[in-house]
């Protein structure tokens, strides 16, 4: 049985006392006699002791809020939401005590805020160094962001427009969390400044992952990456489409008269309420000018192991693999895979606050809390690897690597094991490529004998849309094939193969649109490597016969996983076969 939540305990708490309250507020009639029954008697004294109960009221309301809001905000930040969530609750425990204890009351009052704003303050600034900038509290952006949204979403009275020129839920604000207002001007330029909300806040509202922006002669064509597949979008005709591109660079801060140069720009955009950053790049072609805009979910980016979709198994082997020191994990897969996600997930397993962790990106896209990110452009050649080096004799506790494949980076992490934990990511087809790449990468395979604990191969798959996704039972050939013959299979599903009604009109999936899949999750192939099959890497065995040793021991292939998530309805065979056939 769950514990009840703080904000339930503080309620609970704020009506057993107001009988208290109540008491202390109305005098005993036998202990008032003559002046002084006259004075409590006056209306004015009367009239305090209501806005007293009003006061302790709105105390209790606020502490039941805040309360509430810590308990559901531990669980979302990934802090500790029992120690927390207790102690905002004895703070307001106290407060009301205190309000209600002291004979004065406009001395205990004050006394109870003190005590409980004490506790409440403590966990946000807690929490906000757990936390982007974007989603910090008690901020002076935060707090500007409340002042706008209670005098209403459209109009800010500084002179400078409305928030949105669509009347859409989009505000677009710097990395300085102040707001960017898209500036007025003739009719096609505001034209241009709606169809620029329209087109970002139609690709959130879609889950696109980028944008991309071709400006024509006729007109700006417009296409969404939505579950790693290119989509169209609704085109942005003329005269929109000439002013099209200088508002989007104005919006990331880049100068809109340079047509020709590749300009890079990044601003965050807020979208019913969540926050979304985006990566602008601009360019010339002999065409038109073109613009790409990449979205990320901030809060979506923040994922830890138990979010990326590993079951609970692989998970369990991952944590056992990374909690080995010196050891070296392996992550693999192809081009656009989540291989930087996954590494992340696993710098963010790590205490980082006791541990110096550094990584080694080839872009910075984004970053994990206390973690020292470095930008090394492998193209570099000796530049990238003495920087490597240069930043090793920091003595890391923790070294990641993504996208490795230069090999005189990977022979300095090879004296790094020695005496460190490493974590680098790779472009392979399976688990056993890996093993060779990293191999051929160390130029021996006697680092990956004497410190390899997992390798760990990954794919991403869509989901198919829980709203239109069809049923069928499938063919008891392709199940002795698949080797599901064994297994219970009833009806599996598959995207919809007809979009129209009966009478012939388009029927419209109002979940997805008729996109078919919604959201991607990973397929994970995971090798772990005990003492075993490190003892037949140190003796020449072939990375195919250390797979098939680990396979008899349980081990389950992408194909494997895939058809799980199929046999779950989760996604569809064909979606699985793309994947896994991606070329690295």
């Amino acid at each position: 049985m769950r514990p009840p939540a703080p904000a339930i305990v503080a309620f609970a708490a704020a009506m057993l006392l107001l009988p208290a309250i109540a008491a202390a507020a109305e005098p005993a009639a036998d202990s008032q006699v003559g002046f002084e029954r006259q004075l409590l008697d006056a209306p004015g004294l009367a009239s305090i002791s209501y806005i007293n109960i009003l006061l302790l009221l709105v105390f209790a309301a606020v502490a039941f809020y805040v309360c509430n809001w810590t308990f559901l905000d531990a669980r979302f930040v990934n802090t500790n939401q029992a120690a927390w969530g207790a102690i905002v609750l004895a703070g307001a425990v106290a407060g009301l005590a205190a309000a209600v204890a002291v004979p004065i009351f406009f001395i205990g009052l004050p006394l109870g805020i003190i005590l409980f704003g004490g506790a409440a303050v403590a966990y946000a600034l807690h929490r906000n160094g757990l936390v982007t900038p974007a989603l910090r509290v008690l901020t002076a952006a935060h707090l500007a962001r409340l002042r706008r949204r209670l005098m209403g979403r459209k109009a800010i009275e500084d002179g400078t427009g409305p928030a949105s020129a669509a009347n859409l839920e989009i505000v677009f604000m710097g990395l300085d969390d102040l707001p960017r207002r898209l500036a007025g001007g003739p009719p096609a330029q505001e034209h241009a400044n709606r169809e620029v909300e329209r087109v970002l806040y139609d690709a959130v509202r879609r889950g696109a992952s980028a944008v991309g922006v071709v400006i024509r002669p006729q007109k700006a064509e417009v296409r969404f990456r939505v579950g790693g597949e290119m989509v169209a979008g609704s085109d942005v005709d003329r005269p929109a489409s000439d002013h099209f591109a200088a508002t989007v660079k104005r919006l990331a801060g880049l100068d809109p008269n340079e047509t020709r140069k590749p300009q890079q720009g990044r601003l965050r955009a807020v979208v019913a309420g969540h926050t979304m950053e985006l990566r602008v790049k601009t360019a010339g072609t002999v065409r038109g000018e073109q613009i790409a805009v990449r979205i990320i979910d901030v809060q979506a980016s923040q994922m830890k192991l138990d979010d990326i979709g590993l079951p609970q198994a692989h998970l369990d082997t991952l944590r056992e693999a990374l909690a080995v020191k010196p050891g070296l994990v392996i992550i693999s897969g192809p081009k656009d895979s989540g291989l930087t996600t996954t590494l992340h997930a696993c710098l963010r397993h790590f205490d980082r606050f006791n541990n110096n962790v550094m990584a080694f990106e080839p872009h910075v896209d984004l970053e994990v809390e206390n973690v020292q990110h470095v930008v090394v452009n492998q193209e570099d050649g000796p530049v990238a690897t003495a920087e490597v080096r240069s930043r090793i004799r920091m003595e890391p506790d923790i070294v990641a690597v993504d996208s490795l494949y230069v090999p005189e980076i990977a022979q300095i992490l090879a004296e790094t094991l020695k005496a460190r934990s490493v974590l680098v990511s790779l472009r392979a087809a399976d688990t056993s490529q890996a093993v060779e790449r990293m191999a051929a990468l160390f130029g021996s395979a006697q680092p990956l004998a004497d410190r390899l604990q997992i390798v760990v191969n990954q794919r991403l798959v869509r989901l198919l849309c829980t709203g239109c996704r069809e049923a069928y039972r499938p063919n008891p050939e392709f199940l002795r094939k698949a080797n599901l013959g064994n297994r219970n299979v009833g009806l599996l599903y598959r995207p919809p193969t007809r979009l129209e009604a009966a009478d012939g009109k388009v029927v419209v999936c109002p979940k997805c649109r008729n996109e078919r899949y919604v959201g991607r999750t990973a397929i994970f192939e995971v090798m772990p490597v005990d003492a075993v099959a490190r003892e037949m890497i140190g003796r020449g065995s072939s990375a195919a016969d250390v797979r098939t040793y680990v396979r008899k021991l349980g081990m389950r292939n992408l194909q494997e996983e895939g058809l799980q998530l199929v046999i779950e309805g989760r996604t569809s065979i064909e979606e699985v076969l793309r994947a896994i056939k991606q070329a690295t």
